[in-house]
């Protein structure tokens, strides 16, 4: 046969039967139109050989609904959403919302945190300030310690706390007492802060009377350095969970090594005479001695008074009976001391 005689052939078959054809290639009628979606099926049907859903299609005819899945809950896992309005999201309980809380709005808090004043050193300060300012020499003479009339006068242990030689001495220890009780006020709560205060300066007052009897104790310093040294405590206590806790205990060696020198180059008291007698009138000479105890029962006292989240770690239980037990004996020698051995009338 020519090799034209089969593409004659072919046209000449599709003209007869009525179906109109180019190049040899048949044209289909207008007829229905092709499938328009495709859909899952989840169940494996007989004949598939595969386990992949991906592969388990058929087309769909063209106007027709999707098959309806015989339950809701067999559409939800197929579609991979739940229908609408048919289940609600639970509510937020407190602790996920501020969990919820966004970047902006968790410094904000942060930043209030530490900017929340303190309220215990701020109001000292300021019954401190009234009474240089308005106290008259009376008032002043009835809340100054006195080693002679504390048994007497029991308020005196810690109202000449109060009192302040000069305002150069108030401002200083205003500031120090700022910087060192913010922080510990903001982490422990104020009514530890006030323990710690009240037994830094009595403890002061009690070493300057044993070891410095001729010079008049006054001003705040004892307390600070109470709190000072309260720091050391705070961080064991707080191990972990505190920033900069390396800056505390070396402030606390910077500012103690400064009151070292301090004390070596001023003047020592007089021992007797005249001397002694203007010198028990005046402020000119440092109570060394009431610094060095109120920074010594600042570590113990704070181990018993604060807490943290070392709390209950064998070795801060071990540093708190420690402390007790300083702290106890220390008592019991300035009973027997002011008792039985000392000799000294200052009223």
């Amino acid at each position: 046969m020519a090799p034209d005689a089969e593409h004659s052939e072919t046209v000449r078959l599709n003209v007869e039967e009525g179906t109109p054809s180019r190049a040899g290639r048949r044209i289909l009628p207008d007829g229905q139109a092709p499938a328009s979606a495709w859909t899952e099926h989840e169940d494996e049907r007989a004949g598939d050989n595969t386990n992949s859903p991906g592969e388990n299609k058929r087309l769909l005819p063209a106007g027709a609904a999707p098959a309806r899945h015989k339950s809701r809950l067999q559409a939800g896992l197929t579609l991979g959403v739940h229908p609408p309005g048919k289940y609600k999201h639970p509510e937020l309980t407190k602790a996920q919302k501020a969990q919820a809380k966004t970047k902006f709005a968790k410094r904000k808090d942060k930043l209030i945190a530490l900017l929340k004043p303190p309220y215990f050193i701020v109001s000292m300060i300021i019954l401190i300030v009234c009474i240089h300012l308005w106290g008259t020499e009376e008032v002043r003479a009835q809340l100054e310690w006195s080693p002679g009339a504390w048994w007497r006068e029991p308020w005196r242990l810690v109202t000449y706390g109060c009192v302040h030689a000069s305002a150069a001495h108030l401002a200083l220890n205003a500031l120090v007492a700022l910087a060192v009780g913010w922080p510990l006020e903001r982490e422990q709560g104020w009514w530890r802060v006030l323990v710690l205060w009240g037994g830094g300066v009595a403890a002061g007052a009690l070493g300057a009377g044993a070891l410095q009897p001729r010079v008049r104790v006054v001003g705040a310093s004892a307390a600070v350095y109470a709190l000072l040294t309260a720091h050391i405590s705070n961080v064991c206590l707080r191990f972990g969970n505190i920033p900069l806790w390396w800056f505390r205990p070396l402030s606390v060696l910077v500012l103690g090594a400064s009151e070292a020198c301090w004390a070596l180059v001023r003047p020592p008291p007089p021992v007797g005479g005249a001397a002694a007698a203007h010198a028990q009138g005046s402020y000119e000479y440092i109570a060394w001695a009431a610094h060095v105890l109120g920074a010594a029962i600042g570590v113990p006292l704070a181990f018993l008074v604060f807490t943290g989240e070392n709390s209950k770690k064998p070795y801060i239980v071990a540093c708190r009976v420690l402390s007790a037990v300083l702290l106890v004996s220390g008592a019991a020698l300035a009973v027997a001391y002011y008792g039985w051995y000392a000799d000294i009338d200052l009223t």
